[in-house]
């Protein structure tokens, strides 16, 4: 722990360029310590030790002794769970030329069509995450789903449509607040609707006078949300 704080006292005295090397570095070093701790989970899962602790299983057990929420701990238990049939996938993650959210990202391609489908298409697979964001990797990921089971991703996508959600409450001093989750083409709509009332960057800026925290810029459709969404609290 002592390297620990070593380092981040000289990354808050750290300006500049110096400052985003700190940043790069400190992300590429939290990669690599969940190559470590995917590796470790997985002997410990094998073990079952877990239940000593009074856990009913692995997921309960991160919950309770590693204050993760339940999606960050089932995430962690499937990516260990999958590198051991991605050999090339998890040393790419344990040298830091794949970081934690692409491996994710193969993990659950992996559940889906099995980790001898992705094990097959790994070097293709590796190579495209090494050119992409989490983002863009994870439409590579369910294309490549959708070819090798047709019918497990019409599944997975009609799932995601069932659990979609969105909820806007009442204004609350002048703030109306947005929870939801939404599946690609819900997501679009509502950020086509909204984004036409939020300020630009440059707008936010210039008001504030500053490069503090601004506003959401986007080109998208400015249509009206009560086109779109009903007032109060509703569901998409």
């Amino acid at each position: 722990m002592a390297a620990i704080d070593d380092y981040a006292a000289a990354v808050r005295t750290a300006a500049g360029s110096s400052l985003g090397q700190g940043l790069i570095h400190t992300r590429e070093a939290r990669d690599r310590l969940e190559a470590v701790f995917a590796e470790g989970l997985r002997r410990f899962d094998q073990s079952g030790e877990y239940a000593a602790d009074g856990a009913i299983d692995l997921v309960a057990w991160l919950r309770s002794k590693c204050k993760l929420s339940g999606g960050a701990a089932a995430e962690r238990v499937g990516i260990a769970r999958q590198l051991e049939h991605l050999p090339q996938t998890e040393k790419a993650f344990a040298t830091g030329e794949l970081g934690y959210q692409h491996v994710a990202v193969l993990a659950r391609t992996a559940e889906q069509v099995g980790a001898a489908a992705v094990r097959e298409a790994e070097g293709s697979l590796l190579a495209l995450a090494e050119t992409m964001d989490p983002g863009q990797f994870t439409g590579v990921a369910k294309n490549f789903e959708h070819r090798v089971d047709a019918q497990a991703a019409l599944a997975e996508a009609n799932r995601a449509h069932q659990r979609r959600y969105l909820t806007i409450s009442e204004p609350l001093d002048g703030i109306v607040r947005l929870d939801g989750l939404l599946d690609a083409e819900a997501g679009a709509i509502v950020r086509n609707a909204v984004s036409g009332y939020l300020p630009t960057r440059k707008a936010t800026t210039a008001r504030r006078g500053s490069t503090g925290p601004t506003g959401w810029s986007s080109s998208a459709s400015q249509e009206p949300l009560a086109r779109r969404t009903a007032p109060g609290r509703g569901r998409i």
